[in-house]
């Protein structure tokens, strides 16, 4: 008796990771009318989300699919930014464009909300177990599992593979974050381009009137920020040196506030309410290629950097839209997916000037004397990227080449 082999299912493209970008990739193909396969290799529930900052740029593109009114009611506005070099404030900057701090968590349930109105869920936990790119798609074999209960009577359970399924995708995007399994399968390596970074974050109620002012501090080689929440919150994150092995409580947070914080006023009772806190370690990575063929990447598949600036991930929603686009004018005009090489190029090259690797750091005339000794760890921490990053680069007399 021969044993029946599974059905292929064709799609115009997979996408590999269900975080924001891999959401918001699956979101922008859906929209531009191709037929989407998206995959996780974990079942992701809702649990706390990480705060973090939407640049104008990514609120622009979540515009155009009709998401940004859905996440303003749960941000806060951010559209000033003081930043201080060796404890002193140096320039207060008016965004070009506001940011919002949000929840990863809402920017999720939210991309997910849309998708799943146009008939897009999330497959999980399934996994992209292989790869083989032919002339005309990537055939894909996938394992997905289930929770089963182990021992009689029941001790535990796992999530065990059930069952193989293939997939033929016209394209590939793997946004499946630091560990991408879609990266390691096209043999490309990801480099370090600089030391491991370590950070305590924080978050507290906020004690003072809403403020719209973030606050980026440079001090002796270190980085910190602070900028407002929803909820009457603040987030606090301090880049570290040293005392990795201490816990992230009320008293380490004092004493980071006093050391690197001074003009920031605490009450008098002493007592600091930390809400959420955590110690988390950031290698500066760059994926020496972003894709060939069919495989391409985006977001921290490709990239990882400092938490400050929040970079990472708002150029990734970028890329998301950039892939896409460029996807689809391949599917309808039939053109090789050498096409595609230079969505790889540009974006090889734009992370190369953040990460400042390649790259010119050339002072305009008029630049602040402190400039030159901080503007490689300057630019990954500012809350902007594209156009509006360097619009305030040049307003601060900094231009990348």
């Amino acid at each position: 008796m021969t044993t029946a082999q599974p059905v292929t299912e064709e799609v115009d493209v997979m996408v590999v990771g269900a975080g924001p970008v891999g959401l918001f990739a699956a979101l922008c193909a859906n929209d531009l009318g191709l037929s989407v396969a998206l995959l996780d290799h974990v079942w992701r529930g809702y649990g706390r989300g990480h705060a973090t900052l939407l640049h104008s740029r990514a609120l622009g593109l979540l515009e155009r699919h009709g998401l940004r009114a859905l996440i303003h009611p749960e941000s806060t506005r951010v559209d000033r930014l003081e930043l201080h070099v060796d404890r002193a404030l140096v320039r207060t900057i008016d965004l070009p464009e506001p940011a919002l701090a949000v929840s990863q968590l809402t920017l999720e349930k939210v991309l997910l909300a849309a998708l799943r109105e146009r008939g897009v869920e999330v497959r999980a936990p399934q996994e992209a177990r292989t790869f083989v790119q032919g002339k005309d798609a990537v055939n894909v074999h996938v394992m997905r599992r289930e929770l089963v209960t182990l021992g009689s009577p029941a001790h535990y359970s796992e999530w065990e593979p059930v069952d193989f399924s293939k997939i033929s995708a016209r394209f590939v995007i793997g946004a499946d974050g630091y560990e991408s399994r879609t990266r390691e399968a096209l043999g490309i390596e990801a480099i370090e381009v600089g030391a491991l970074q370590s950070f305590a974050m924080f978050e507290v109620p906020n004690r003072e009137p809403a403020s719209s002012t973030a606050r980026l501090g440079l001090d002796g080689g270190l980085g910190d920020v602070r900028y407002p929440l929803p909820g009457q919150r603040t987030r606090f994150g301090f880049q570290l040196s040293e005392g990795l092995d201490l816990p992230p409580d009320a008293a380490r947070l004092r004493s980071l506030l006093s050391s690197r914080c001074p003009e920031v006023r605490l009450d008098d009772t002493g007592e600091l309410d930390v809400q959420w806190a955590s110690v988390m370690h950031f290698e500066r990575r760059l994926s020496r290629r972003f894709g060939r063929g069919r495989i391409w990447l985006a977001g921290d598949a490709a990239h990882v950097t400092s938490p400050l600036g929040n970079q990472s991930m708002n150029v990734g929603l970028f890329e998301a839209y950039d892939l896409t686009r460029r996807i689809a004018d391949c599917l309808r005009s039939g053109e090789s997916p050498s096409a595609l090489e230079r969505y790889g190029s540009e974006r090889e090259r734009e992370w190369h000037k953040l990460l400042g690797v390649n790259v010119s750091f050339e002072l305009l005339p008029g630049a602040p004397s402190w400039l030159s000794a901080h503007a490689r760890r300057l630019v990954p921490a500012l809350p902007a990227s594209g156009p509006e990053l360097s619009e305030i680069l040049r307003e601060l007399g900094l231009r990348l080449d």
